[in-house]
């Protein structure tokens, strides 16, 4: 039987990635099927406001787990039909195993989870298009499977980057509810939230003019707030809306946390939001996204659901 070479996400709390890694596990354990999880010890760096990651962490973590990958080839642990899955294949370093593939004399099948890249346009990556344009067709190349979150992301790749568009499966992205949905409450409180990161692609500057629209209601940027994941849930619990002005969205993990503990979302009619959410949430212009904000706080719009699913078996056949 073939056995699963797992490269996960490093650990950082203020994404998804501790959850993601947990979830997959709790699967593969579950599944019987036989795997092998590389994760390598660094130490713990504060990441900035802002980011998502840390470059020089993430380059040496990722470099780590190649490494292993190459002893495994070496040592012979690593057989033809086995299966690397990364929980980012947008992963500096992994066309190696295409390298290694070749001189050692096997078949190892290269699958992943793409969770963007410079191929959209409003994307912070594409400033480095030029070079990262190359290594993403590589990538695309030498993969099998490229599992993503959305049909929004799909066409996006399929209209700008060389790939045979059957390797790109769409599954939706995980949330482990069981970490947060305890925090779900009926009693709502006057309070709008922005859980986009303070970068420019997420317009945080407009949260601040809606806030200066809208008297007697509260409004909070989680990220600015620096909350631990558990008061950050329970904020979501006690909120009534849920706001984002995002040029750029693949998947929208924070609107979709905050949509499960009951918040309303009012949301740009653009990216990935059309596929997930009716236009009853959707507005095309500031002034539309204040009266579906004031609206929310009425109770003139009510709590809806994300249409998206996710199959994590899709990941692992």
């Amino acid at each position: 039987m073939a056995k699963i070479i797992y490269l996960p996400l490093e650990h950082i709390e203020m994404r998804y990635t501790v959850y993601m890694d947990k979830v997959i596990c709790d699967y593969l354990d579950k599944s019987g099927k036989e795997y092998v999880r590389i994760y390598p010890d660094i130490p713990a760096r504060q990441i900035k406001e802002g980011s998502f990651l840390d470059a020089p962490t993430t380059i040496e973590f990722k470099s780590k787990q190649i490494a292993k990958v190459a002893e495994m080839y070496h040592t012979g642990e690593i057989e033809t039909g086995d299966i690397i899955f990364t929980s980012d294949i947008w992963f500096p370093g992994l066309e190696s195993i295409a390298y290694l593939n070749y001189f050692c004399k096997k078949d190892i099948k290269v699958r992943g989870f793409l969770h963007a890249g410079s191929f959209t346009d409003t994307d912070f990556v594409r400033d480095m298009e030029r070079w990262a344009k190359n290594f993403e067709d590589v990538i695309f190349d030498i993969s099998d499977k490229v599992f993503v979150a959305s049909n929004f992301i799909k066409d996006d790749v399929i209209k700008k980057r060389l790939i045979d568009k059957n390797k790109l499966i769409v599954t939706g992205l995980l949330l482990d509810e069981k970490e947060f949905m305890q925090y779900k409450s009926d009693e709502k409180e006057d309070i709008v939230i922005f859980n986009g990161r303070n970068v420019d692609e997420k317009q945080p500057w407009l949260f601040d003019e809606l806030s200066k629209r809208i008297p007697n209601v509260k409004f909070i940027n989680t990220h600015s707030k620096k909350l631990p994941k558990t008061d950050y849930y329970k904020l979501l619990g006690k909120s009534k809306v849920v706001v984002s002005f995002a040029l750029q969205e693949n998947f929208g993990i924070g609107v979709n946390e905050a949509v499960k503990l009951g918040c309303i979302p009012v949301l740009p009619n653009r990216v990935v939001y059309p596929e997930f959410y009716s236009e009853d949430y959707l507005y095309n212009n500031f002034d539309e996204c204040v009266k579906l904000v004031e609206a929310a706080i009425k109770g003139e719009l009510k709590q809806t659901e994300s249409n998206y699913t996710f199959d994590i078996e899709k990941w692992f056949e």
